[in-house]
């Protein structure tokens, strides 16, 4: 069973600068909660295929997730495959011009647990995978707000 979430934020700044953020690795903990270092394996960052390691701390727990680009439309729309800790997720990404020269950031999280654990605790961890979304985007929007 798939565990689905949607968030959205307005960044007051136009795709370009968003993409700018979401693509830079340096940048990544900056705006991912307990991501400690964003570490490339393969590929260019913003290219279909490329590949990143995703190492985390969480409550003094150390551990790492890939992340696969499948989707790349430069300042538009990004989709990724994120796999470990018996968890594997889609994440899309959507960046919408608004009028103001701004822009609506909607990300969307889809994942299942791999794991017999998973599969039981992953419908409960819904909450908590929508508010550390939002935070993740609400801090994402300051970074690239903060960046003028």
């Amino acid at each position: 069973m798939r565990t689905t979430v949607e968030v959205s934020a307005t960044i007051g700044r136009p795709p370009h600068a968003v993409t700018g953020v979401i693509l830079d690795p340096a940048r990544a903990v900056l705006w991912n909660s307990d991501l400690e270092e964003f570490e490339v394996v393969a590929g260019e960052p913003g290219r279909v295929g490329a590949v990143g390691l995703l190492h985390y701390v969480q409550g003094g727990r150390r551990y790492v997730m890939e992340d696969t680009l499948l989707v790349a439309e430069p300042d538009e729309r990004y989709v990724s495959q994120v796999r470990g800790q018996g968890l594997s997720a889609q994440v899309e990404t959507v960046l919408a011009p608004i009028g103001d020269g701004g822009t609506l950031v909607t990300v969307r999280w889809s994942g299942r647990g791999t794991r017999p654990l998973m599969w039981v605790l992953l419908p409960f961890m819904r909450r908590a995978i929508v508010r550390s979304a939002q935070r993740d985007l609400d801090k994402l929007k300051h970074v690239v707000e903060q960046a003028r």
